[in-house]
Protein backbone atom coordinates (compact mmCIF):
# COMPACT_ATOMS: atom_id res chain seq x y z
CA UNK A 1 0.00 0.00 0.00
CA UNK A 2 2.53 1.99 0.59
CA UNK A 3 4.16 1.96 -3.15
CA UNK A 4 0.59 2.31 -4.61
CA UNK A 5 0.39 5.54 -2.53
CA UNK A 6 3.74 7.35 -2.29
CA UNK A 7 5.67 5.78 -5.16
CA UNK A 8 8.93 3.58 -5.02
CA UNK A 9 10.11 3.50 -1.13
CA UNK A 10 13.86 4.60 -0.59
CA UNK A 11 16.72 2.22 0.00
CA UNK A 12 16.59 3.74 3.70
CA UNK A 13 12.76 2.98 4.18
CA UNK A 14 12.82 -0.47 3.00
CA UNK A 15 16.09 -1.58 5.45
CA UNK A 16 14.28 0.02 8.04
CA UNK A 17 11.19 -2.76 7.30
CA UNK A 18 13.73 -5.46 6.76
CA UNK A 19 15.24 -4.90 9.93
CA UNK A 20 11.79 -5.20 11.98
CA UNK A 21 11.14 -8.14 9.84
CA UNK A 22 14.49 -9.62 10.93
CA UNK A 23 13.39 -8.52 14.65
CA UNK A 24 9.92 -10.44 14.56
CA UNK A 25 11.74 -13.61 12.88
CA UNK A 26 14.21 -13.45 15.61
CA UNK A 27 11.96 -12.96 18.79
CA UNK A 28 10.33 -16.26 17.41
CA UNK A 29 13.49 -18.49 17.50
CA UNK A 30 14.09 -17.07 21.15
CA UNK A 31 16.74 -14.70 20.45
CA UNK A 32 16.85 -11.34 22.88
CA UNK A 33 19.99 -9.60 21.51
CA UNK A 34 20.95 -9.33 17.92
CA UNK A 35 24.04 -7.38 16.91
CA UNK A 36 25.09 -7.28 12.95
CA UNK A 37 29.23 -5.70 13.30
CA UNK A 38 32.04 -5.95 11.07
CA UNK A 39 30.30 -8.28 8.82
CA UNK A 40 28.71 -10.72 11.50
CA UNK A 41 25.36 -11.17 12.64
CA UNK A 42 24.97 -12.41 16.17
CA UNK A 43 22.11 -14.07 17.88
CA UNK A 44 21.32 -13.94 21.47
CA UNK A 45 19.58 -16.72 22.77
CA UNK A 46 16.71 -16.30 25.95
CA UNK A 47 19.37 -15.67 29.08
CA UNK A 48 17.22 -17.96 31.23
CA UNK A 49 18.88 -21.24 30.78
CA UNK A 50 15.83 -23.34 32.13
CA UNK A 51 13.69 -21.45 29.63
CA UNK A 52 11.25 -23.52 28.35
CA UNK A 53 12.38 -22.34 25.12
CA UNK A 54 14.87 -24.35 24.79
CA UNK A 55 12.81 -27.56 24.56
CA UNK A 56 10.75 -26.04 22.15
CA UNK A 57 10.19 -27.42 18.30
CA UNK A 58 11.37 -23.66 17.77
CA UNK A 59 14.74 -24.29 19.46
CA UNK A 60 14.86 -27.47 17.36
CA UNK A 61 14.73 -26.06 14.41
CA UNK A 62 17.25 -23.26 14.93
CA UNK A 63 19.91 -26.79 16.01
CA UNK A 64 18.56 -28.51 12.74
CA UNK A 65 19.51 -25.60 10.57
CA UNK A 66 22.72 -25.08 12.30
CA UNK A 67 23.47 -28.76 11.67
CA UNK A 68 22.44 -28.40 8.11
CA UNK A 69 24.40 -25.18 7.32
CA UNK A 70 27.79 -25.46 9.39
CA UNK A 71 29.30 -23.36 6.43
CA UNK A 72 26.97 -20.28 7.09
CA UNK A 73 26.58 -20.23 11.00
CA UNK A 74 28.19 -21.58 14.18
CA UNK A 75 26.59 -21.84 17.52
CA UNK A 76 28.42 -21.68 20.85
CA UNK A 77 28.40 -20.55 24.51
CA UNK A 78 29.70 -17.77 25.36
CA UNK A 79 30.42 -15.74 29.09
CA UNK A 80 28.92 -12.56 29.24
CA UNK A 81 28.93 -9.88 32.31
CA UNK A 82 25.24 -11.14 32.38
CA UNK A 83 26.15 -15.09 32.80
CA UNK A 84 26.76 -17.72 30.06
CA UNK A 85 24.64 -17.01 27.13
CA UNK A 86 23.85 -19.23 23.93
CA UNK A 87 24.77 -17.35 20.66
CA UNK A 88 24.33 -18.19 17.01
CA UNK A 89 26.99 -16.37 14.97
CA UNK A 90 26.23 -15.86 11.20
CA UNK A 91 29.59 -14.78 8.82
CA UNK A 92 29.76 -12.43 5.61
CA UNK A 93 26.18 -10.67 6.92
CA UNK A 94 27.22 -6.94 5.17
CA UNK A 95 23.92 -5.72 5.00
CA UNK A 96 20.12 -5.48 6.21
CA UNK A 97 18.99 -7.21 3.17
CA UNK A 98 21.35 -10.47 3.73
CA UNK A 99 20.33 -10.52 7.31
CA UNK A 100 16.67 -11.27 6.16
CA UNK A 101 17.65 -13.73 3.88
CA UNK A 102 19.91 -15.45 6.57
CA UNK A 103 16.65 -15.07 9.32
CA UNK A 104 14.10 -16.35 6.59
CA UNK A 105 16.15 -19.36 5.77
CA UNK A 106 15.60 -20.20 9.63
CA UNK A 107 11.85 -19.91 9.78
Amino acid sequence: KLIDRFGALPKQAVSLLNSIKIKWIATKFGVEKLVMKQGKMICYFVSDQQSAFYASPNFHQVLQFVQKHPNICKMKEKQTPNGLRLLLTFENVKSIRKALELMEMLG
